[in-house]
Parts: structure tokens; sequence; C-alpha cells
């Protein structure tokens, strides 16, 4: 694919000088980027084959949800994308797509990509409004013919209030946030290595900044998945020369189970974060 790209343009340029080379060489460097589509009508004993619903913890479908499983490649010519399969959720809120992958055109800079997008869903209503891409580790031989069956749950929006109190313990320098993670993805029959690595990203987090009082309480309100266990802690970030993208544990954590008539105040108490124990008191979603 990328290497027939690069025979044209030696087809093109074989019998030109070496000035007009290097001139159409510096404009295609800074402005080539390229989208072809290679979509087949049906997928074949050799393609792979993603699906799923997509709907909201109340099994609500979600309609006319965008999908799409993209080659890009970036390289000293640009940027090319490949549109591999396209698809949306119909009525039910299934998807169904299929694409035949080329394994050796994959490489450091290149690789195969699924999306979703939900940016068509309202910011006011739900937590994830924008589109996800879930990179292929490797593809190859065992992926001919395989099926990937990717479940999406996509829960409506709650504003939870939250207080951190402090009762006198010396509060660590760096930035400090109230965390909310939930598990919005279920992946099955990812054959690379027999795991599933898209499981790994399957956990979404919000945070809401906060800054830790010597001695007292402080109120803060996060988004929280409805009808879904939620897991709220406190973290660590970290400070401005070293941080901690992911949090460290700064309070015991909660998980809490959502719904319209939940009106509690959670609860987190301050305590000193370990960087050498950080996984120690973390607490996620079951």
């Amino acid at each position: 694919m990328y290497i027939d790209i690069l025979k044209d343009i030696y087809r093109q340029w074989r019998h030109q000088t070496l000035t007009v080379i290097l001139i159409s060489l510096c404009f295609i460097a800074t402005s080539c980027d390229r989208e072809l589509d290679e979509l087949i009508p049906q997928p074949t004993e050799t393609s792979t084959i993603i699906s799923g619903y997509i709907k909201t913890p109340e099994g609500t479908p979600l309609q006319g949800i965008p999908v799409a499983v993209d080659f890009k490649a970036t390289g000293i010519f640009g940027t090319t994308v490949i549109h591999k399969a396209k698809g949306v959720t119909d009525k039910a809120g299934y998807y169904k797509i299929f694409f035949e992958a080329d394994i050796e055109d994959q490489g450091l800079r290149s690789g195969y990509v699924f999306s979703a997008d939900f940016s068509s869903l309202s910011q006011d209503d739900y937590i994830i409004t924008n589109m996800l891409d879930y990179g292929f580790t490797a593809i190859n031989n065992e992926w001919s013919g395989s099926a990937i069956k990717c479940d999406f749950t996509i829960p409506h929006k709650k504003l939870v209030a939250v207080t951190v109190k402090n009762s006198g313990i010396p509060v660590v320098e760096g930035k400090y946030a109230v965390e909310n993670m939930f598990r919005y993805l279920k992946v099955e029959g990812y054959l690379h290595d027999n795991k599933n690595p898209w499981n790994d990203m399957a956990i979404w987090q919000t945070f809401e900044s906060v800054e830790i009082p010597m001695n007292g309480t402080i109120s803060v309100a996060i988004p929280c998945a409805l009808n879904l266990e939620n897991a709220i802690q406190l973290v660590y970030h970290g400070y401005e020369s070293y941080g901690y993208p992911n949090g460290i544990p700064a309070s015991e954590g909660r998980k809490v189970e959502i719904n319209d008539k939940f009106k509690d105040t959670v609860e987190l108490s301050y305590i000193t974060p370990d960087p050498a124990n950080r996984w120690e008191n973390e607490v996620t979603p079951n």
C-alpha cells in the first residue's frame, strides 16, 4: 500500500532534474495528506469482523453512532488515512463492520485503528461525548477470519457532591483532584497473546481539581455515571517537574451505585500520598 505510493512517485519523477524533485518533495512533505477508501461490500473468509451493541446501562439502544476502522500511516510525505470499514448502530444499538488487513503495511508509524464517535451525544446528558480510538497492537495471521465483540455501555450523567476533609495532616505539595472511574467497554475475542488489551482502556476517568486545606473540609461536584458503579477517590497528580497522570491515592476510595434518587454526599478523608505504594489504596470499579 505505502510502497505502491512510493513507486508511483518514482515513475512520475524519474526523468526530472534533481532541483525539480527536491522542490516537489519539500511541497509534498508539508502538504500531502491523503484519504482513501478501501471498503469491502461483504466479509470474506479472511476478513476481521468487529461487532457489538452500544446502549445505556438501562438497556436503551443508542442509534446512529458511527464506528470505523482506518489504516493510518505517517511519513516524510505526510499522513495517509485509508478507510477500511465504516458503519453506524441500528435501532437496536447494534453495529457490524469488517475489513481486510494487510500485515506488511504495519510499522512504527502505521497501523489499524478502531473508532467509535459519540460526539453527537449531548454533553449535558452524557459523560462520554467524544470520539474514542483503539489501536490494534498488531495485525498478524491469527486475525484472518477472526471476530471481535465490543459492547459499549454509555451512561447518562449525574453530578454528585463530594467533600474532602483534612484533619491536620501536612499536605504534600502538588496538584490534587477528585477522581471518578466507571467501566464502559467489554471486549471479547481479541486474539493477540490471548489477551484483550482494549479492556485496559475500558475504565473511564473524570477528574475535578481541588485545593486541599491544611485543616478543614472542601466540597466539589463530580460527574458520575447513572445506574453504574462509580469508584470515587482523592488522587495526587504530583508537581510541575514530575507528575502522575493517573494519580496516586490520597484518600480511601468509595464505590457508589448512582441512581436517580441518589442525594448523598460522598465523604473522603485526606491521607498522605505514597508514590512507593501507589497501588495499595487504589479503588477501581468492578
